[in-house]
């Protein structure tokens, strides 16, 4: 049986030529004339291997690949984009948006029927458990439109708290007033009753703090010191209490950069509750970006150091 791909594709010359140049390679081709067709298509056929156009009315390639890998019933697809463009931001977009190949349109297709093949061979040799889903369950193109606007929105929502927590080390370096800063942050995106960050300051961590009135700071500070200590981080400098405090369901999430961990992030829900994954993401994402903050915090004071030094 012959290996099917979904070719979406809106002009009807170039859907032509590429489904001939595909069926001659041994193919068996489903096409489709624009992204919305090609997605009820891909939920109702499950094809092996998707192509798609970049440049299309209404939903574009970049946005039919976010949805296909966004998407658990077809998140295993191969997908390759096919265009015109040929720049780096272009393939930036491609890559960004999860496609696993981004290839320029050229005469005779090489590059494509060798991703073709690449990608199929891998498929074959890591097979995956893939399941055909009922045709009536398909979404409709209006549902796809919906997922697509859920989408972005998300997207938009995530490098919006990107953008917060960038601003926050153009505000200020110390770290003291950065805290301050990002507990604002968090709580007006997440419900907790304690949130803690650990810094790295190399021979001891500092630790800064925001809790509830029910919650003792020394006693969350006694749980993050623990944390941190299992986590790599040098012990902190604050001196911790005997008090126990345990909280449940619990984000701990490292800080780290390439070769090195900068710090530690603990948000502790409120209590008898739990974080769903997508809070869990959003800890990640500004977790992520405290990264770049940290690291630019240490650099100003080991300049500020050696200046002094030299001075």
């Amino acid at each position: 049986m012959s290996q099917r791909l979904l070719l979406v594709e809106d002009s009807p010359t170039q859907l032509i030529t590429l489904r001939t140049m595909l069926e001659s390679s041994g193919y068996t081709i489903l096409s489709s004339r624009s992204a919305s067709e090609g997605l009820v298509r891909a939920y109702n056929e499950i094809p092996d291997l998707i192509i798609s156009d970049v440049v299309m009315a209404g939903i574009n390639g970049y946005q039919l690949c976010r949805l296909v890998k966004s998407d658990p019933e077809l998140s295993t697809t191969p997908v390759i984009l096919l265009t015109k463009l040929d720049g780096s931001v272009d393939r930036f977009w491609g890559m960004k948006s999860g496609a696993d190949r981004f290839i320029p349109k050229e005469p005779g297709y090489p590059s494509l029927l060798k991703a073709v093949r690449e990608l199929l061979d891998t498929l074959q040799s890591e097979p995956k458990l893939r399941l055909v889903g009922e045709p009536s369950l398909a979404p409709t193109t209006q549902e796809i439109n919906a997922r697509l606007n859920q989408l972005l929105e998300r997207l938009l929502f995530e490098a919006t708290i990107v953008d917060e927590v960038r601003k926050l080390s153009e505000e200020t370096l110390d770290l003291h007033i950065l805290a301050d800063k990002l507990f604002q942050l968090l709580s007006s995106i997440l419900d907790y009753e304690a949130c803690a960050i650990i810094a790295n300051e190399g021979l001891h961590s500092s630790v800064y703090t925001d809790c509830a009135k029910h919650v003792s700071e020394s006693a969350l500070i006694t749980y993050v010191g623990t944390l941190s200590i299992q986590l790599g981080l040098p012990p902190l400098k604050t001196k911790a209490s005997k008090q126990p405090y345990y909280p449940s369901n619990s984000i701990t999430q490292p800080i780290d950069v390439q070769g090195g961990r900068l710090g530690l992030l603990v948000v502790v829900p409120p209590s008898n509750a739990a974080y769903q994954p997508g809070d869990q993401k959003v800890v990640r994402i500004i977790c992520d970006q405290l990264s770049f903050v940290l690291r630019l915090i240490r650099l100003h004071h080991k300049r500020s150091q050696e200046s002094n030094i030299t001075s």
